[in-house]
């Protein structure tokens, strides 16, 4: 059974199942007991994120356990070439998110979008403290221990490292439920499939989806470089200016960053 196509896909769709039911569960109850004001809105998208980490662990321990008994241990070095892909995924995160953000603000989708007008609004709406805590921290760890640390390498065993990184970018965007945020996270998803395939540490993509939302944060919060958000030549010079920083921190990954090659196989 366990070497069935069908049974590679369960288990590939099932945690991403106990995520949602485990975190839908946990903002039910937070809401009874916090209101479902704005204000509380990223608390609760904190504690919910916090609570699914336990569950999600329990898959990612197994994976790793399944491939350190095949390919052995691997540690991490504090060299040069280590600290070349924490720049580097920090980098490229902050400024890929920032990029695509800016690209996305100059076209009519997020008028279009009530989804993400109404998530955005919540978003902000909690204070600097629980944005930080919670949206740099707490939920990227969270997500990329799902989406990255299980649902990618599980795809990646089932069919290959570039499918697997394109399936992965494309669930992950599906996974935030409107257009806008689909395009922002399929994109960002992407780099951070990619990171985890070159690297093979999940530090990498954890790293970069920080960066993504730090600098999120500091834009909503002190307006910084909102002249990028328009189609004008200043904001499209910014917006090229921030790919090509991007494209700069991926040759630092590639630097620092290479991935120990492993054989795919099911036993993972």
């Amino acid at each position: 059974m366990k070497t069935t196509g069908a049974y590679k896909i369960w288990r590939i769709i099932y945690p991403i199942g106990i995520y949602y039911v485990v975190s839908s569960l946990a903002y039910f109850f937070l809401t009874l007991l916090l209101g479902a004001g704005e204000e509380s809105y990223m608390l609760r998208q904190m504690l919910c994120a916090a609570a699914t980490i336990p569950f999600v662990w329990m898959h990612y321990g197994q994976d790793r356990a399944a491939r350190e008994t095949v390919y052995g241990r691997r540690g991490i070095r504090p060299d040069a070439k280590f600290f070349c892909t924490v720049a580097g995924a920090l980098l490229a995160g902050a400024s890929l998110g920032m990029a695509v953000n800016n690209v996305i603000a100059m076209t009519p989708l997020i008028e279009a979008s009530a989804g993400f007008q109404s998530a955005n609004q919540a978003f902000f709406a909690g204070g600097v403290v629980f944005e930080l805590l919670g949206s740099c921290l707490v939920i990227p760890l969270a997500e990329e221990l799902l989406y990255r640390g299980v649902v990618e390498r599980r795809l990646s065993l089932l069919c290959g490292s570039a499918p697997a990184i394109v399936l992965s970018a494309v669930i992950f965007g599906v996974m935030h439920w409107n257009v806008v945020q689909f395009l922002y996270a399929g994109i960002l998803g992407l780099l951070l499939a990619w990171l985890l395939e070159r690297t093979g540490f999940l530090y990498a993509p954890v790293l970069a989806h920080i960066g993504a939302n730090v600098m999120a944060v500091v834009r909503s919060e002190t307006g910084w470089l909102d002249i990028a958000y328009q189609p004008t030549a200043a904001g499209v010079t910014v917006t090229v200016l921030l790919f090509a920083v991007a494209a700069f921190a991926v040759l630092l990954v590639k630097k620092g960053g290479v991935r120990q090659e492993e054989e795919k196989t099911s036993a993972a």
